[in-house]
C-alpha cells in the first residue's frame, strides 16, 4: 500500500480552509444583521405604537376636558334659569297677592246703580277699613273693606227696599241701617238715612 505525500505546502493549506470558512462567517453575519435588523423594526413598531396611544391618551383628555367645560356652562344655564324662573314666580305670587286684595270699584259702582230703587237718592258714598274683629258677631274676624251710603228717601218702604236690595246682592254683606230721620221740605216728608255694608271678597 501507497503512502499519500502531500506536496501541498503548509501556506496554501491554511489558505484554502481559510476559504473554505469564509461563507459560513459571512452567512453568520448575514443572519446577525438581519436579526438586528428584526429587532430594530420591531422595537420602532413598539415605540410607535405607544406613543399612537399616548396621543389617544391625550387626545381624549382633551376631549373629557372640553366636555366637562360644555357641561359646566350647560349647569350654569340650568341654575340660572332656575333662579330667573323662582323669580317669576314670586313676582306672580306677589302680583295674585294684590289681585286678591283688589276692589274692582268700577263694577261695584255699576252694580250700585242697579240697586238703587226710584225715590232714593245717595248723597254721599265713601269707604273705609274695616279692622280685624269687627264682624258680625263680634268674635267674626273680617277686615276688608267696608261703603257708607248716606241719601234721601220720599218713604222707609224705599230704604226697606234699598236694605233688600244691597242684602241680596253679590257685592255686599253685613248691611245695616244706622239710622233713618224724617224731615219736611217744601210741605213734603223726606226721610235721611245712612247705612253701612261690608264688601264680600272677591272670588278668583
Amino acid at each position: 500500500m501507497m503512502e499519500r505525500i502531500n506536496l501541498i505546502p503548509d501556506e496554501m493549506l491554511r489558505r484554502k480552509k481559510a476559504g473554505q470558512k469564509r461563507p459560513l462567517i459571512i452567512g453568520v453575519l448575514v443572519l446577525y444583521v438581519l436579526s438586528l435588523g428584526m429587532v430594530y423594526f420591531y422595537q420602532r413598531a413598539k415605540v410607535k405604537e405607544r406613543l399612537n396611544n399616548i396621543e389617544q391618551a391625550i387626545k381624549q383628555r382633551d376631549d373629557l376636558i372640553a366636555q366637562n367645560a360644555r357641561y359646566k356652562e350647560v349647569i350654569e344655564r340650568i341654575n340660572l334659569a332656575q333662579k330667573k324662573e323662582e323669580d317669576i314666580k314670586k313676582r306672580l305670587e306677589v302680583i295674585d297677592s294684590l289681585l286678591q286684595g283688589r276692589v274692582y270699584w268700577s263694577e261695584i259702582l255699576r252694580g250700585i246703580t242697579h240697586l238703587i230703587p226710584d225715590g232714593i237718592w245717595l248723597e254721599s258714598l265713601s269707604t273705609y277699613d274695616l279692622p280685624q274683629g269687627s264682624g258680625k258677631p263680634p268674635t267674626e274676624s273680617i277686615g276688608g273693606k267696608g261703603v257708607k251710603f248716606n241719601g234721601t228717601a220720599v218713604s222707609n218702604s224705599r230704604i226697606a227696599e234699598f236694605v233688600f236690595a244691597l242684602e241680596n246682592s253679590r257685592f255686599f254683606k253685613n248691611v245695616l241701617l244706622t239710622y233713618s230721620q224724617k224731615r219736611e221740605l217744601q210741605g213734603r216728608d223726606f226721610y235721611d238715612f245712612e247705612l253701612t255694608v261690608d264688601l264680600k271678597e272677591a272670588k278668583k
